[in-house]
């Protein structure tokens, strides 16, 4: 059984959207488990409306009420639901019909590769949308010049800008069980889906499938969007303005660094970034 766990906070405009796209998956192997992080809205009427109506399929967890923040909300979830495989949805998505029997189909791949025992992970790519479903940019990563493939080179991904987010990730239970204790990146209102992929990483396998498989709804008030058009040719010429800037990084390195259950190099993490930082000015020129 696959448990999709949905974050919520201020989302009526479009949580029917998303929450009925899941009902429409092609697949019904699953359940949705739903956490409110303090609505003040008409959320929770919705989605206790859609309990009522799917009480086998869609249930809320309120054993915590206060406003958590988005990643410690998801791993609350993650924390208390029993499943076989897990996924992450945020409230103002539209999945894809196939999503789940995609991305499922391809860690059952790696399972049978590296044993189901072995804590693997698996995401795709996202088709940006506006508020009307009005498509932005057909690839994400295309678009926005990310890199999957860096997720088999930790110091790489660690420097780079990521290209796993939270609403496309699908877990199985033996990575969930060393992605807890969560710990919160200062800072941040989320960041699960970035220690999820870094514990993958060095403790499992993640691997991604190269293809779209959600409507990744941007409309200005989204908790956390998507980031776009910053490429590191940007942040060199910010620290180049501004060099504090390069010691504000350097120490939120080392911090995060400190929050993992494994051993990080910062020496690594620094050769990583010089080496970037050089092979961005040769091949740019200048700053």
């Amino acid at each position: 059984m696959i448990a999709i766990l949905l974050s919520t906070y201020n989302g009526e405009k479009y949580i029917k959207e998303q929450i009925d796209s899941l009902l429409n998956q092609s697949i019904a192997d699953w359940f949705l488990m739903i956490r409110d992080d303090g609505s003040s809205d008409r959320t929770i009427e919705i989605i206790k409306d859609y309990c009522a109506a799917y009480p086998q399929k869609i249930l809320i967890d309120e054993s915590v009420t206060e406003n958590l923040g988005a990643g410690k909300s998801f791993m609350h979830l993650l924390e208390k639901v029993d499943a076989d495989y897990y996924m992450f949805c945020d409230q103002d998505d539209v999945w894809m019909s196939d999503k789940i029997i995609r991305t499922w189909n391809k860690l059952k791949k790696l399972e049978n590769i590296y044993d189901s025992n072995c804590p693997i992970g698996v995401f795709t790519d996202l088709e940006v949308v506006d508020s009307n479903l009005n498509v932005l940019m057909p690839s994400l990563w295309q678009g926005d010049n990310r890199h999957p493939e860096y997720t088999h080179n930790f110091y790489k991904q660690w420097i780079n800008r990521h290209a796993v987010y939270g609403c496309t990730i699908m877990i199985n239970k033996a990575a969930k069980q060393i992605v807890l204790p969560y710990r919160q990146f200062e800072g941040i209102q989320g960041g699960h889906d970035t220690w999820i992929e870094y514990n993958l990483i060095k403790r499992g396998y993640i691997d991604y499938l190269n293809e779209t498989t959600i409507h990744y709804r941007q409309h200005g008030d989204n908790v956390i969007g998507a980031n776009m058009g910053i490429t590191y040719l940007d942040e060199l010429k910010n620290i180049a303005i501004k060099p504090h800037l390069l010691f504000t990084k350097l120490i939120k390195d080392y911090k995060r660094t400190r929050l993992f259950p494994f051993k990080i190099s910062f020496s690594k993490i620094l050769y990583y970034r010089i080496v970037q930082s050089l092979s961005t000015i040769v091949r740019y020129g200048r700053l």
